[in-house]
């Protein structure tokens, strides 16, 4: 076969370069951004010889030369790491992008608007290695007029039959003769949320759509979380208090400790508030109202014996917290390994679950495919069930053995209804 060969040069603005053909990708087409470097959804893909991607450890403008030959030797001199794909042509050609043509929700551009970045294959199987090149270092490399190396060499040789275990996740390929190719996933540890405070009121106010601790929520219209701003606090101000929010605000009830982390809306529209869920409480006694940052006495918020006088429109109510009770667990009476079959038939099968997530329920059947441990599987059925913020809140406080009865039974009870 003659040996074929293409520079292309590639900006990137998300440190990552990715290899494929639109046509193979369709069912991402309404996946979330940056789907290609998720652990669940990667090795499939690779697996299937449908992509191909690598990070490159930093933002910037790269040069590729893709072959069908080997390294020169020239480049060979100076190269660094390397990992091999498995990757399958099947339309006569491949595209090579920084992401931004790639299928999905988050998709800025064509493909078919780019041809210089088009390689020409014939269809097959093959081996793809991927070497990075320290070009900087060739003594020659800032000479006026030299051609200079290429950072990547992207080389295409037939499979004949080898199997190659895909990359966990897009590795890592630094243009580094000392660095080392990594693919292991990334491990993240959340800072943990500040101390809850028992003794001090705080500003509250129910929601719809109150969401378990560790989860992101929206309220819009349904209270005026600006007056617990003091006056003259800046746009951030509202980020820097914290708020009792539950599904009801009555004694007893269970709610979340929360933080404002986003504000959205034009001028003459409701204001959209995001939050986030830090910690999990007790509403003990609702007292008095918050007005302009400034809480008011609790006894100036009832009158006339035991009738309390409505919240005025431009406050939040006030609440004392305590922590919330856990109550001992039952016995286990669910078959988790049945149950997540169940599920991701449905999902893959165009069930109630599957027809409810539309074009991102195959993104999570690998989600949830990936998931082993019981807890993320729980987890995993408290986001995607339709269940009210009310009924997801007490669900996620139950234990786990009576967290899953109480969630088989709200999957089955939604499949009946449809």
């Amino acid at each position: 076969m003659q040996q074929v060969s293409k520079y292309m040069v590639l900006a990137t603005d998300v440190a990552h370069i990715v290899l494929f053909h639109p046509d193979d990708l369709g069912h991402a087409e309404h996946w979330p951004i940056a789907w290609y470097a998720e652990t669940f959804i990667y090795p499939v893909e690779s697996a299937a010889g449908r992509l191909i991607a690598w990070c490159t450890g930093s933002d910037g403008v790269f040069k590729l030369r893709l072959t069908t030959g080997d390294l020169s030797e020239r480049e060979r001199a100076f190269s660094g790491p390397s990992f091999v794909f498995p990757y399958r042509v099947r339309h006569g050609r491949v595209f090579v992008d920084n992401s931004d043509g790639l299928p999905g929700v988050e998709k800025m551009t064509d493909p078919s608007a780019s041809p210089e970045l088009w390689f020409d294959l014939a269809d097959g199987d093959y081996a793809v290695t991927v070497t990075a090149v320290e070009w900087e270092a060739e003594p020659s490399a800032r000479d006026e007029g030299h051609e200079t190396l290429p950072n990547y060499v992207v080389a295409f040789a037939p499979l004949d039959g080898r199997s190659i275990k895909p990359a966990r996740r897009p590795p890592d390929l630094i243009g580094s003769r000392d660095a080392l190719a990594r693919d292991e996933p990334f491990g993240s540890r959340p800072y943990p949320p500040d101390p809850v405070d028992f003794t001090r009121l705080y500003p509250a106010f129910a929601a719809a759509d109150v969401a378990p601790v560790g989860r992101a929520f929206e309220s819009r219209g349904e209270a005026p979380v600006e007056a617990a701003v003091p006056p003259g606090g800046d746009d951030f101000a509202v980020f820097d208090i914290r708020f009792v929010i539950a599904a009801d605000l009555v004694p007893g009830a269970p709610a979340v400790l929360a933080s404002c982390h986003g504000v959205r809306g034009r001028p003459q529209d409701e204001k959209v508030f995001s939050f986030k869920s830090e910690h999990v409480v007790a509403i003990v006694s609702v007292e008095g109202f918050c007005r302009n940052g400034d809480f008011s006495k609790p006894e100036r918020h009832w009158i006339f014996g035991r009738r309390r006088e409505p919240l005025p429109t431009d406050a939040l109510a006030t609440v004392k917290i305590a922590p919330r009770a856990f109550a001992e667990d039952g016995p286990a009476r669910v078959d988790l390994v049945a149950l997540k079959a169940q599920i991701l038939a449905d999902l893959e099968g165009g069930g109630v679950l599957g027809t409810r997530l539309g074009g991102v329920a195959g993104y999570e059947a690998l989600r949830l495919a990936a998931t082993e441990e019981a807890d993320l599987l729980a987890d995993w059925l408290l986001d995607h069930l339709p269940l009210s913020g009310r009924d997801r809140l007490a669900i996620s406080l139950l234990p786990i053995n009576d967290r899953f009865a109480a969630l088989e039974q709200s999957y089955r009870a939604f499949r009946d209804d449809v």
